[in-house]
């Protein structure tokens, strides 16, 4: 029994080390396949890792050279508008103070012929290089503060002194509820509007032309709604559609005599689409037509009249104003010196910005024209110096005078502290026109310093590179609160965009940007508003040092407008 139960305990133990080795070997098994598995992951990861690296270095490579492409693009195109634009400017010059002088009504015809057909020549390269530069993704938009009735009055003065088209009457209707000034890009704004006048003038044999606006609450401030209207020969509703088409025309007896290229209408459009706006047409064929754009603003001064005659500037006479000429062109030194001598403003002339800044005084120049593009030193860099050397209140209008593609210098001219930029060609009554508007504007603003007693001047504080545009709504005291109410702000947000940004609330800190660049443009400040903006533009997620960094700047660029602070005794009364 006992040698029985022996060999049955023997049994169960050879089992129990039969399974115990079975079991071993599984296990053994198991660990070999999930070290092999895991080491497969492993490389697997690595490779991908590998793949993620090499596709990250692919598209920053392809980012880079997309980056450069459109730095060459619009590098070649602002090249291009240059080379083209000078010596057309320079010819369409010429002519025009050919047919001024000219008293053959023969050699007169021929000469307006000309003249016709250059500037016709001329608005086609400006829509065919617009048109590239969209293409391009090189348009740029900058926000200002506009004026739209100074923006309309200086359309439909330019527009009345065409002379292809003489005695043509254009009205403008601007509703009180419009805002004085707005923010938004005020070149793109009167590239449309322009367009749709010179449309409605080309378009069109008789009655008159009119331009209305009116706003109404929204979201963001104000919708602004413009009108267009005209009594031609309208368009048929089932042409509606191709109207803003790239290269598209609707065909009728002024297409040809109107010398277009088919881009105008395409053009507004792109813009309107880009600022966030909408453009239209209603028109009753053989009645007229009526092309409108509403377009959402954000309301900086919101007090306005309904009369934009009330509104102008007084008109100032241009004889025995002196004028400092800087430009290196020997055609534009003569055209632009001959423009000067019939309007009896008399001229010192600059070959360069070196030369100018030599010959510069604030108390012996009335207004300074600078070409943008000159040898040793450009107008931009001259114009910098000039700001920096003396009171920015006690500098005449500077006019930028270039060939250039005005996007590709914008943001520059704006920083630098330029006043008002002419595009080349420019004619004689277009001179004339924009020469009386600037030296009017500057007139307002020393007026308005003027009229106040000696005793409240003296006592006001006031920040450097105020705008000058601001003397007109406001009296010097407001000024004082206004411009130190913005400092206090200003602190506060570049406290509070610091802050959100070290976060990584984006949101938030995007949010601030926006409003203080807002307030910037409103006073002046352009420089600060550009710093804002490359924070509302920042990538998420971003970079926090390059986050850190554009807070530390716009912080300290808001501490020099409170350290630039000085007695408006200072300003030119």
């Amino acid at each position: 029994m006992i040698e029985k139960s022996s060999h049955v305990s023997r049994r169960r133990y050879e089992r129990e080390q039969k399974a115990r080795a079975e079991a071993e070997k599984l296990l053994e098994e198991k660990s070999r396949a999930l070290y092999l598995a895991n080491e497969e992951l492993n490389d697997r990861s690595d490779k991908l890792e590998e793949a993620v690296v090499a596709r990250t270095i692919e598209l920053q490579l392809a980012l880079e050279q997309a980056k450069a492409a459109s730095i060459a693009r619009s590098r070649f195109i602002a090249t291009m508008s240059h080379e083209i634009r000078t010596p057309l400017g320079g010819m369409l010059g010429m002519i025009d103070l050919l047919v001024l002088d000219e008293e053959c009504e023969e050699k007169t015809e021929l000469l307006n012929y000309a003249k016709t057909a250059g500037s016709s020549l001329g608005r086609i390269v400006n829509d065919v290089l617009d048109f590239s530069k969209m293409d391009a993704g090189v348009f740029v938009h900058e926000d200002e503060n506009v004026d739209l009735r100074a923006l309309i009055e200086g359309i439909q003065i330019l527009a009345q002194a065409n002379p292809d088209f003489p005695n043509r009457q254009i009205n403008c209707h601007i509703a009180e509820d419009v805002p004085q000034l707005f923010v938004g890009d005020a070149s793109r704004i009167r590239q449309v509007i322009s367009n749709l006048v010179s449309n409605a003038i080309r378009y069109s044999t008789d009655g008159p032309i009119t331009i209305s606006a009116h706003s109404e609450d929204h979201p963001k401030g104000a919708l602004l709604t413009l009108e267009v209207r005209d009594h031609g020969i309208g368009i048929p509703e089932d042409k509606f559609p191709d109207l803003f088409k790239d290269f598209s025309q609707v065909a009728n007896s002024l297409t040809a005599k109107a010398q277009g290229a088919g881009l105008g209408l395409a053009i507004c459009k792109r813009i309107m689409d880009s600022i966030g706006g909408k453009i239209d047409v209603e028109s009753d064929y053989g009645e007229g037509s009526k092309f409108w754009f509403e377009l959402p603003i954000e309301v900086t001064v919101s007090d306005s009249s309904a009369d934009i005659a009330s509104q102008a500037a007084p008109a100032v006479v241009l004889d025995g104003k002196h004028v400092l000429l800087a430009e290196d062109n020997v055609i534009n030194q003569m055209l632009i010196t001959r423009y000067l001598t019939r309007l009896n403003m008399s001229v010192e002339l600059a070959e360069n910005g070196r030369i100018a800044l030599d010959k510069f005084n604030p108390d012996t120049f009335d207004v300074v024209l600078i070409d943008i593009a000159m040898p040793e030193m450009d107008g931009l860099e001259a114009t910098k110096r000039f700001r920096e050397k003396w009171v920015n209140h006690t500098i005449p209008p500077i006019v930028a005078l270039t060939a250039h593609v005005l996007d590709a210098i914008e943001e520059d001219v704006s920083i630098v502290g330029i006043d008002r930029v002419l595009t080349k060609p420019i004619l004689f009554e277009e001179f004339e026109t924009e020469l009386n508007s600037i030296l009017s504007t500057a007139a307002v603003s020393m007026d308005a310093m003027s009229e106040q007693p000696e005793e409240a001047r003296s006592i006001v504080r006031l920040p450097a590179g105020l705008s000058k545009e601001l003397f007109s709504y406001f009296l010097p005291k407001e000024l004082e609160e206004l411009s130190q109410k913005f400092v206090n702000d200003g602190k506060a947000k570049a406290s509070d965009i610091s802050q959100a940004l070290e976060e990584g609330d984006y949101v938030t800190a995007k949010s601030h940007a926006h409003s203080l660049r807002g307030s910037s443009l409103s006073l002046g400040f352009n420089d600060l508003a550009g710093l804002a903006k490359k924070v509302e533009e920042l990538p998420e997620p971003f970079q926090l040092t390059v986050a850190q960094e554009l807070a530390g700047q716009i912080s300290l660029k808001v501490t020099e407008v409170e350290e630039s602070f000085a007695p408006s005794s200072e300003l030119p009364s």
